[in-house]
């Protein structure tokens, strides 16, 4: 690094690098909050409700989180703890096992519900408890929902989400919600293909590479090679999820076998383990960065950064560069593109080593099954020879990318 490079670098990791930008200081707050953020009727779009009508929708709402909490299964690590996997799966639709057993689940459905009992309370009479939910208005929210232009992927987690709430109140008590969502209702929920699924708010597309190297671009031009590497490995780096990528530590960091390990608890969904392979333009910038933390369990980014901070730095750059701005996730078709032009040169054999080098790194990436009456581990060279190159590539971006199954990279290649 030349001393303009080193003076930027020392600044990103001052207290106070106050960069002049519209959407990112570079800046992380600290310290507690004076007090609890308060949130307005305004915020929660009930300021329209008189007060009555507000007292009897919040007690709508504590109905929905008492059944919730009775029917869920989330509880803190042990070592004989029973999981979703262990559940048998019930005769509930598509909800598989009972219970809710994730505390994102829960957050998720709980906010759903919301949404839904509200609706009902404001289109209907006499709406006073759970009980008093009917199957004719989960129709008419259906068909609220498509009048809105909701996509066939909300609607289809909203209906899932009331269906959890009759599991849940049918198992409080309420017997007439055993039948609170049915078939018709099914029918009335459109297909959601994951192949139709495209990444990105704006035209559906995500970033292409181009897009995303302009933006790696304006980050070298006004930010330090702090900055840079962060964007560079949500690029080139097998695009980690920007919870996974706060995480990140040099203890993690193996640059002799030039990947990164990321097998911290909770970093990844699912507490899955994965492999993040570095190209040299990753490495040899992390290399210099690694000099400035003394202390290998510190997380580079995230010590500094947070999610929000992250976002405006993309967003900062996206505006330097006259590129539209989407989601940090996006970068994962730019990703996929990328890995997708290496792949080309690749052989089969090279194939096959790397998705046995990715799934060597955890047995719950390779785990026994049951294969013509013979046990033996998922992946072996001998199943992946006897497997297409095309099938290979897929398999190899679907353990880069940190999913189960082959057909998830599907929209990230589309648009």
């Amino acid at each position: 690094m030349n001393i303009d490079e080193i003076k930027k670098l020392q600044r990103a990791l001052s207290d106070k690098p106050r960069y002049k930008s519209k959407h990112f200081s570079g800046e992380k707050k600290r310290g507690k909050q004076a007090g609890k953020t308060k949130i307005t009727d305004k915020q929660r779009r009930i300021d329209h409700l008189s007060s009555r009508q507000r007292h009897e929708l919040i007690r709508l709402h504590a109905d929905l989180d008492r059944v919730m909490i009775a029917n869920s299964k989330i509880s803190r690590t042990t070592a004989n703890k029973p999981t979703k996997r262990d559940a048998r799966k019930g005769n509930n639709g598509n909800l598989g096992v009972e219970g809710i057993w994730s505390s994102v689940t829960f957050e998720r459905y709980k906010k759903s519900c919301r949404t839904f009992l509200k609706f009902c309370y404001e289109n209907f009479d006499s709406i006073r408890s759970l009980r008093d939910i009917k199957p004719r208005m989960i129709g008419k929210y259906i068909e609220d929902l498509k009048n809105r232009g909701c996509s066939a992927k909300t609607i289809s987690a909203y209906v899932s989400a009331i269906e959890k709430m009759a599991e849940s109140s049918v198992k409080a008590g309420i017997k007439s919600h055993a039948g609170l969502v049915n078939s018709k209702h099914r029918e009335m929920v459109p297909t959601a293909r994951k192949a139709e699924r495209r990444r990105g708010r704006e035209g559906g597309t995500g970033y292409t590479l181009r897009e995303a190297q302009v933006i790696i671009k304006q980050a070298r031009k006004h930010y330090s090679i702090y900055e840079q590497v962060l964007l560079e490995l949500l690029t080139y780096g097998g695009s980690p999820r920007i919870s996974e990528l706060l995480r990140i530590s040099f203890d993690q960091i193996d640059f002799e076998k030039r990947c990164i390990y990321l097998n911290k608890k909770n970093q990844n969904k699912n507490n899955r383990p994965r492999m993040l392979k570095l190209p040299d333009i990753v490495l040899e910038k992390l290399k210099q960065l690694e000099p400035y933390f003394p202390n290998k369990e510190t997380t580079i980014w995230g010590h500094r950064m947070s999610v929000k901070q992250v976002r405006g730095l993309i967003k900062s750059c996206a505006a330097y560069g006259k590129v539209k701005c989407c989601a940090a996730h996006d970068f994962r078709k730019a990703g996929l593109e990328y890995q997708m032009r290496r792949l080309q040169k690749y052989s089969k054999q090279q194939l096959i080593d790397s998705i046995m080098e990715f799934v060597s790194i955890s047995p719950q990436l390779n785990p026994i099954v049951n294969r013509g009456g013979v046990k033996t581990p998922k992946y072996t060279p001998e199943f992946l020879a006897s497997k297409q190159i095309r099938w290979l590539q897929n398999q190899y971006l679907t353990q880069m990318l940190g999913h189960s199954r082959n057909d998830k990279v599907c929209p990230y290649k589309r648009g």
